[in-house]
């Protein structure tokens, strides 16, 4: 699943968090203060910071991130009614 960790107070997560339900996208939100963020995390992030798994993306990695989500939402959602199989007939069903 994917975590925000955030400070309370951010209009860039704040933004993040619109994108994700516009996206109808599920995630957690974490607060936690800069000082956390950087036990947690290391130097190399800064909040906020996004998690999936084992990845870790903050910074200018946020935007590319949130575009492959994006993507990814997409075609989950122009694909996952989709079907077709053959009946018993030899006849192409969709459906």
């Amino acid at each position: 699943m994917i975590k925000l960790y955030r400070e309370e107070q951010s209009p860039r997560a704040d933004t993040l968090e619109a994108e994700f339900r516009d996206m109808v996208l599920g995630f957690e939100r974490v607060i936690m203060e800069p000082g956390e963020a950087l036990k947690m995390f290391g130097p190399g992030h800064s909040l906020p910071v996004l998690t999936n798994n084992e990845r870790v993306v903050s910074g200018e990695g946020i935007r590319f991130y949130v575009k492959e989500l994006r993507q990814l939402m997409h075609d989950w959602q122009a694909y996952q009614g989709d079907s077709c199989y053959v009946d018993e007939d030899g006849r192409v069903c969709f459906s």
